[in-house]
């Protein structure tokens, strides 16, 4: 059981923050950090405290987990499809190559004012930067994944008669799998960041514009508490969709010694 568990949680690394947290809080109180607005890690659990029993925590964490999730699955479906296609058809690529590498050169921050300016201080405008901002790791990576099959599995194939689509789901989309979970999750990681970004400079509303108004009205304890929110939301999301990955292709995740 204790093999398992070590397994499972890094529980070196885990003693390590702890350890950490612990200094932190001795630190503060025999005034070695003597910052105004740097509160103990007690303190800030009372800030989480305080935050969970108004229940203004629960509802900005589900407007932003909604929103940067509606906007990855998006990212996550366009930027398969078309990720595939481009492997799959070698001109294509060749036409769109120079648009992709242009668009995705722009920094995606840059893209959040312009979505401000089209879609307004809305929920949908948190959904498009998160999809542009996951797009482009998904898309790339399912386009390499496409292309990496082996030329002797390839020739299998034919040997076999496969057919083209036969070829695609039973060799290449396996074969494409691990790279594509590589996409996945940092198109996740990246559509959580921009839309807490589009939240600090745009929408009046979720962890990210949480986080501005409590630094501005000097609580420096809650802010610190949706610092720690956001972090654990990006730890727990990343494993949910391993777990899912592991669960679905197993397989393919196992070939690739979890390469994803």
């Amino acid at each position: 059981m204790r093999e398992l568990i070590g397994q499972r949680v890094n529980l070196l690394g885990a003693a390590t923050f702890v350890c950490g947290l612990l200094a932190w809080e001795v630190a503060i109180h025999i005034g070695l950090l003597s910052f105004s607005y740097l509160p103990p890690p007690t303190d800030i659990v009372d800030g989480l405290s305080e935050l969970v029993s108004t229940g203004e925590l629960q509802e900005n964490l589900r407007h932003t987990l909604s929103a940067s999730l509606s906007g990855w699955l998006l990212a996550a479906l366009a930027g398969i499809a078309i990720g595939a296609l481009l492997g799959l058809f070698r001109p294509l690529w060749s036409y769109s190559m120079a648009s992709i590498e242009t668009l995705r050169a722009l920094p995606i921050v840059a893209f959040v004012p312009i979505a401000v300016l089209i879609f307004g201080f809305t929920k949908e405008m948190e959904i498009v930067v998160a999809f542009y901002a996951g797009i482009w790791p998904v898309l790339l990576n399912t386009y390499a994944g496409m292309r990496s099959l082996d030329a002797r599995l390839s020739e299998v194939g034919r040997v076999l008669g496969l057919s083209p689509a036969a070829s695609f789901w039973k060799l290449r989309l396996p074969a494409a799998t691990p790279f594509i979970m590589v996409g996945l999750r940092l198109g996740l990681a990246i559509s959580l960041i921009l839309t807490l970004v589009a939240e600090m400079v745009g929408n009046p509303a979720g962890l990210g514009f949480a986080l501005i108004q409590k630094g501005q009205s000097l609580q420096p304890e809650q802010m610190f508490a949706y610092v720690v929110v956001i972090g654990i939301s990006g730890i727990v999301l990343n494993a949910a969709l391993m777990v899912i990955a592991r669960g679905l292709f197993r397989g393919q995740m196992a070939a690739a010694g979890d390469a994803a």
